[in-house]
């Protein structure tokens, strides 16, 4: 395949992966067809059989595109925040309230396939991957935060989850509540959570009320 052959496929790979992410969050990863995906991306619905063998291929392509998007932003955001270990997870979590990653269409597409995963093999084996580097990375981010001042009793394993959980159900406040909640403000919850769940970095975190 010669270069430009293969830059006009992935051209057209990414416009349906675009037009399925965008079906996906108005419609529902169960209600939405390949009609659906074909009318949005404006092109034939025969077409889409030249670049995805099936519908459940071109919906895995646009959970690897979004996985890939997210892990891609918050190793970015590791590089930039250098080496304190505060700064290093602040960062880390704020990629989850990046414009680029936090837009509402985004978020519903990701809770979709949550809905989904544990049934669908193909979306848990493009999940495995990512989950295991991103939850190793954030453990081992809440390690020197736990070091030597660990009021919680948490392990890192466990400071991780909680974070996580931290970030995903401020993604579904941004995706189902107030619709004023943007992504500034939730970045600013997440510091205080971070803050409250270490205190003795919190003003770190921007948080001046620093427990005692």
């Amino acid at each position: 395949m010669s270069g430009r052959s293969a830059a006009h496929r992935n051209r057209r790979r990414k416009q349906l992966t675009d037009a399925a992410l965008g079906c996906i969050a108005s419609l529902g990863l169960c209600d939405t067809t390949v009609q659906d995906v074909a009318r949005r991306a404006g092109m034939a619905v025969g077409s889409i059989s030249q670049y995805f063998d099936s519908k459940e291929a071109l919906y895995t392509a646009v959970l690897n595109a979004l996985s890939e998007e997210f892990a891609a932003a918050w190793q970015r955001g590791l590089e930039r925040a250098g080496h304190d270990p505060a700064a290093r997870l602040r960062s880390f979590v704020r990629t989850y309230f990046d414009k680029s990653i936090c837009q509402r269409r985004k978020v519903a597409v990701w809770f979709a396939f949550w809905g989904e995963v544990r049934a669908r093999p193909q979306y848990r084996k493009v999940c495995a991957g990512y989950d295991r580097d991103h939850d190793q990375t954030l453990a081992g981010l809440c390690a020197p935060m736990l070091d030597g001042r660990n009021q919680t009793g948490l392990e890192p394993q466990g400071a991780a989850r909680l974070v996580a959980a931290m970030c995903q159900g401020l993604w579904l406040e941004f995706l189902t509540g107030d619709a004023g909640l943007g992504r500034e403000e939730l970045a600013r919850l997440a510091d205080r959570n971070l803050a409250a769940l270490f205190p003795a970095a919190a003003r770190e975190f921007g948080d001046e009320t620093e427990a005692a």
